[in-house]
């Protein structure tokens, strides 16, 4: 546990933001990298294999080499279908309903040494897909919890609308905000407030822009974000989650 009487975020900074992309796709290092570079920061892109990822490696290895993180979001994009409604775009042999502890390792241990080729790490976070915390079903029911400690740094978990507090860290399930379908004032503020507390404060995105993905920030919103983060960098430490984790768990010790 961190002490927070005498916890200190780097560099004075008064809190943390990591911003993080989901489904690697083709905007992300196409137009949100190069916008997080200009600025002098960079985020985390939760990058599932079974993507366009396969067919842009160069261009995802050249978001890696300037910093990114390249962060595990499975193999194939598996989440609880049947209690999302049972959409089609998601067969039914990747429901995590049915999945067992040793599928759902297998395949994150496939998926990250897919990503370790590209960008030649061996550590990463993890972004749980739709959010889901557990696999199985019934008497099946298995927290991800104890396998994304042995496997990542740290995992994003629950979508809860809430910053990170550090005196109360869970880094197997860290909450989480949305910033699909909101404005960049809406987003500065909400950034304000948990910075004023000392609080990490994580965001999830898909789609930047209309017709990138079904869940979409506005991409001038998206511009005003980033512009906004760029110029309070120095009282905002703005980092791809897998530095601020370890950042944190460093400062356990």
């Amino acid at each position: 546990m961190i002490d927070k009487s005498i916890f200190q975020w780097p560099q004075g900074r008064k809190g943390a933001v990591s911003i993080t992309y989901d489904d690697a796709l083709p905007c992300h290092h196409q137009l949100v990298a190069p916008a997080w570079e200009a600025v002098g920061l960079r985020a985390t892109f939760y990058t599932p294999i079974r993507s366009t990822l396969m067919e842009e490696v160069e261009a995802w290895r050249a978001v890696a080499t300037k910093g990114h993180e390249l962060g595990n979001h499975s193999l194939f994009h598996p989440c609880r279908k049947r209690d999302l409604g049972d959409p089609a775009w998601l067969p039914d042999h990747y429901d995590l309903r049915d999945y067992t502890p040793e599928r759902w390792r297998d395949e994150m241990r496939v998926a990250d040494f897919a990503l370790s080729l590209i960008d030649g790490e061996d550590k990463r976070s993890f972004g749980n897909t739709c959010c889901n915390t557990e696999i199985g079903q019934g008497e099946t029911l298995t927290s991800l919890d104890p396998i994304i400690e042995e496997l990542f740094i740290a995992g994003r978990g629950a979508y809860n609308k809430k910053s990170v507090h550090i005196g109360d860290l869970n880094y197997n399930a860290l909450g989480h905000c949305s910033g699909d379908g909101r404005s960049a004032a809406e987003l500065s503020k909400e950034i304000e407030q948990a910075v004023a507390t000392g609080d990490w404060i994580i965001y999830m995105i898909h789609g930047v822009g209309e017709g990138t993905h079904g869940l979409f920030i506005d991409e001038d919103e998206h511009r005003q974000l980033v512009h906004f983060l760029g110029e309070w960098q120095n009282e905002i430490w703005v980092a791809p989650l897998r530095e601020i984790a370890q950042y944190l768990k460093a400062c356990e010790r």
